[in-house]
């Protein structure tokens, strides 16, 4: 016994649906990721010039890792140095200096004293938080100082590797890569769908 088998078909009035455009996102998300994507660049641009600053001797990063400059620096705080001429110096300034009795530790502290030599100003300073000066006198290299210019709460820690060849290769590589990630994201668009069209 067969069976009949009946072929579909579509009345002459029944058109096929015509395919929906795809939707747009709205402007509102639009802006939002432009102004994720710029900030992103300029955090990049930003690790960058600041990484090959410091690199080339004109800015000191230096890690406050003691509490001896709160509340002004907190622990874990960056200061960005510039070199200035010693006779720039002045009382009050913040200073970046390597201890005479252990030179291989570097100090930020507050210039309180300033006393005129034969060889040049000697320097005596102190940690804000601390009751007395330190033991020690200091005498500038050179004729040239790094006097702290500004300062970035919480990241000293992370800084501190810019000194290292290795962090400061790892430094440029995340710069470069947020600046790819950057560019990418401000020029990619979507591939919009090919509508499909139905023949009746």
């Amino acid at each position: 016994m067969q069976l009949a088998v009946r072929k579909a078909t579509t009345s002459p009035d029944e058109t096929p649906a015509a395919p929906q455009p795809p939707r747009r996102p709205h402007w509102t998300r639009r802006v939002l990721s432009a102004l994720l994507s710029l900030v992103v660049l300029l955090l990049a641009v930003g690790f960058a010039v600041a990484a090959y600053s410091v690199k080339s001797g004109k800015w000191e990063a230096s890690s406050v890792l003691s509490g001896s400059m709160e509340p002004k620096l907190p622990t874990g705080s960056v200061v960005i140095a510039q070199r200035e001429p010693v006779k720039a110096l002045k009382v009050g300034d913040i200073v970046i200096f390597h201890r005479p009795d252990e030179p291989e530790r570097q100090v930020v502290h507050r210039i309180v004293t300033i006393k005129p030599s034969k060889e040049g100003p000697v320097l005596e300073t102190k940690g804000d938080a601390n009751e007395t000066k330190d033991p020690w006198h200091v005498r500038p290299d050179g004729d040239t100082a790094w006097i702290v210019r500004h300062d970035v709460p919480y990241v000293g820690y992370v800084v501190t590797s810019i000194h290292s060849e290795t962090g400061f290769r790892v430094l440029l590589g995340a710069g470069a890569l947020l600046i790819v990630g950057g560019t990418v994201v401000l020029l990619w668009r979507p591939k919009k769908p090919t509508p499909q069209t139905t023949t009746p």
